[in-house]
């Protein structure tokens, strides 16, 4: 961002950021339900949904939505439709619907009796009309962190290449994966199942497209819950500062609990230390990833890069999840595996801490970070802005140097040939106020979502209450505590919990 548009930023951030609503019941609005493929497991169910790739030309180009659905177990009993959204952006709800019918369970009994789980995959993620960009592109993005002019500048050339080659190969849906143009779809779905009003949970990054519903279609909601929010209103140094500020907390709390676990392979050694030491040495000389080469005998084979750099380390401690469970959950585990890969990167091996690399042009890899660029300011758009972010980091995060999914965006996002459409802007409060209760979910300590994040946003939702989670993790749903059942409670039984209410689990 030019410093002295700062202030222009600031007064453009007070207007309504959300859209008229479109006629999304003026075409055929139906889904087509169909056998998943072989191999599926049994009592999963696959649609599809044509809706329009821009939802401001209802009858133009039609793109495909994939979903997923899990009928509820009790028919006596059922509420509805309940869609859920895992986060991301980028992230593939349908994958979790496959692993309940696996039978490793996220979703709890009071939701599997009382809904029908419904998994769909935003447009240009997972089995909807995929993003395609240049796989060999994208294996090749220099630093995000340049020391200098000709870095800086290759930076921008390189990253403005992959845009293109985005462009080249996905046509115009990559102007359109935006998060309004998501919401949008959630409502022309939710007219399609033909089932009532819209329950939802969303996770992380599904937290923003439930509060830019709720202040587009308020009317339309039954039950919504926001868990682990993300502030799309706010101007784009403040998110990257909070993101940065809450992943530094929780990785320090990973140290302390590492450091005196005995379960975590570092105990009794000054954990903070040794990771600063091994980022330091691997930004010298990268560290060996060997269960990433092609012939290793590895899940992990031919999928990541067979070297670690420091910037690797230090992104993807948040990117690689690893940081995102303290405790062990069905389809996570814990803390204790970002102790191993310190431990096993400390001894030569790297490989829990490379980054992805693309296989082919449909990767899932850049899905996220095309959605992101349309609904945020990339704005340090000269070396010197970028040295200054640079030193901010390093200033509010000295292990990580601000490195983040937010700093990824900042910096990544420079002079695409497709603009952002859904930039960040003060929630609709005119609108909100017609929605119903709406239950918000937050840790104290969220490596990826600030809880400064869910405060800001919390203070712009009339119809909502905050229930704060003691303790650590990203997201509260899918922990089994106390914060679980209360989401639970509120979704089958509208039941709310009282204000300043704090879970202990």
């Amino acid at each position: 961002m030019k410093f002295e548009l700062y202030h222009t930023l600031l007064a453009a951030l007070a207007a309504p950021a959300y859209a008229t609503s479109p006629p999304t019941a003026s075409f055929n609005n139906s889904i087509s339900w169909t056998a998943c493929e072989a191999g599926s497991p049994d009592g999963l169910h696959c649609g599809q949904l044509q809706v329009p790739l821009d939802w401001s030309k209802p009858h133009g180009e039609m793109i495909t939505l994939g979903l997923m659905k899990l009928e509820a177990t009790s028919k006596s009993e059922k509420l509805g439709s309940l869609m859920f959204n895992p986060g991301g952006p980028g992230g593939a709800a349908t994958t979790m619907c496959k692993y309940q019918a696996a039978g490793v369970p996220f979703f709890g009994k009071p939701l599997t009796d009382h809904f029908d789980i419904i998994c769909p995959d935003p447009r240009g993620v997972g089995i909807s009309s995929p993003i395609s960009c240049d796989a060999s592109l994208w294996n090749h993005l220099p630093s995000l962190f340049p020391k200098n002019e000709e870095e800086y500048q290759r930076l921008l050339d390189t990253s403005k290449a992959f845009a293109s080659s985005c462009l080249e190969l996905s046509g115009d849906l990559v102007r359109h994966v935006d998060t309004m143009s998501v919401v949008h779809d959630i409502e022309a779905l939710r007219l399609a199942l033909g089932d009532g009003k819209l329950n939802w949970l969303g996770i992380s990054y599904g937290t923003q497209v439930a509060a830019q519903y709720a202040a587009t279609y308020p009317e339309s909601i039954r039950s919504i819950v926001m868990d682990g929010n993300v502030d799309h209103t706010s101007t784009e140094i403040y998110t990257t500062n909070a993101e940065a500020a809450t992943y530094e907390d929780e990785l320090v709390r990973f140290f302390e609990w590492c450091s005196v676990t005995e379960c975590c392979p570092l105990h009794g050694q000054d954990v903070s230390m040794l990771f600063l030491d091994l980022a330091a040495k691997a930004d010298s000389e990268a560290i060996p990833a060997p269960g990433c080469l092609a012939t290793a005998n590895t899940s992990s084979a031919g999928s990541c890069r067979s070297n670690v750099t420091g910037e690797d380390i230090r992104f993807n401690v948040q990117g690689n999840s690893l940081l995102t469970h303290k405790d062990e959950t069905a389809i996570a585990l814990g803390w204790g595996l970002l102790g191993q890969a310190l431990n096993e990167s400390l001894q030569g091996n790297a490989t829990l801490l490379s980054s992805g690399w693309a296989t082919d042009n449909n990767s899932s890899l850049w899905q996220g970070l095309v959605i992101g660029c349309l609904d945020w300011y990339a704005t340090t758009d000269s070396f010197a802005q970028n040295e200054y972010r640079q030193s901010l980091g390093n200033a509010i995060a000295p292990h990580t140097k601000g490195a983040s999914q937010s700093y990824m965006l900042n910096t990544r996002c420079i002079d695409w040939p497709f603009k952002p459409k859904n930039l960040p802007g003060k929630m609709n409060e005119t609108a909100l106020r017609q929605a119903p209760p709406i239950l918000m979910v937050n840790a104290e300590h969220d490596p990826e979502s600030s809880f400064l994040w869910a405060q800001n946003l919390y203070a712009q939702m009339p119809s909502a209450t905050l229930l704060t989670r003691q303790g650590d993790g990203h997201a509260s749903y899918g922990n089994s505590g106390e914060a679980q059942a209360i989401i639970e409670s509120y979704l089958v039984n509208l039941t709310m919990p009282a204000k300043n209410t704090i879970a202990k689990s």
